[in-house]
């Protein structure tokens, strides 16, 4: 029985060297990768407990947290009688740029036809002439080419990424471009200043004429 004893405990105080040893020898320190190295003496103490405090400083980044929510996308403003106759003065005042991207934003928010140039399957032609007279179309379904034949909308000229374009805009919008660029209206049934043109310049008498 004596002998049984002495195999199953081991004297007070003394133990296997490793685990508790080198923990409280560390400051308190878990038996990491520094801490072997500066138990055998490769890092002094300073150097990992530098990089214990690291180690604790990245675990909260470790955890799985969940995904901050995406914003939300800011509302388009309402058209309305009152913006949209703010948005009128404004561009009146702005510079070309800025008046070209304002209305390329309500073409592409608000257009009645499709915008691929490629003609739907059901869609028939209508044709308008442009500000420098020249014969032009869209290819329409039947309810967008409805809405221009019965006034309800119009076809404005603006100014793409690539040049020129036309586009089919509700009455309210296509009379507020109107009032900002007047040559961009093309077709808007009962309005007197659409489809107008550019005006040529004069020719003038060459050098000797009489």
């Amino acid at each position: 029985m004596a002998s049984r004893k002495s195999n199953t405990r081991s004297p007070k105080g003394k133990g296997r060297s490793g685990g508790g040893g080198s923990s409280s020898k560390g400051g308190g320190l878990t038996l990491d990768f520094a801490s072997k190295l500066a138990a055998a003496g490769l890092v002094s103490k300073d150097e990992a407990e530098a990089a214990a405090a690291q180690k604790r400083a990245q675990k909260p980044a470790e955890r799985p947290t969940q995904a901050p929510a995406s914003p939300r996308p800011a509302a388009s403003k309402p058209a309305g009688p009152g913006g949209l106759a703010g948005d009128i003065e404004r561009l009146k005042r702005a510079g070309k740029a800025e008046r070209y991207e304002t209305v390329r934003q309500w073409v592409t928010r608000r257009r009645l036809d499709a915008a691929s140039p490629i003609p739907g399957e059901h869609s028939e032609p209508f044709h308008f002439t442009t500000a420098q007279g020249q014969l032009a179309r869209l290819y329409l379904e039947a309810d967008a080419r409805g809405q221009v034949i019965d006034g309800q909308a119009g076809i404005i000229a603006y100014m793409s990424n690539h040049g020129i374009a036309h586009a089919v805009l509700p009455r309210e919008l296509a009379e507020a471009i109107y009032q900002v660029i007047p040559l961009w209206l093309r077709v808007l049934k009962d309005h007197p200043g659409a489809g107008k043109y550019e005006e040529k310049p004069e020719a003038t008498d060459a050098p000797g004429d009489p």
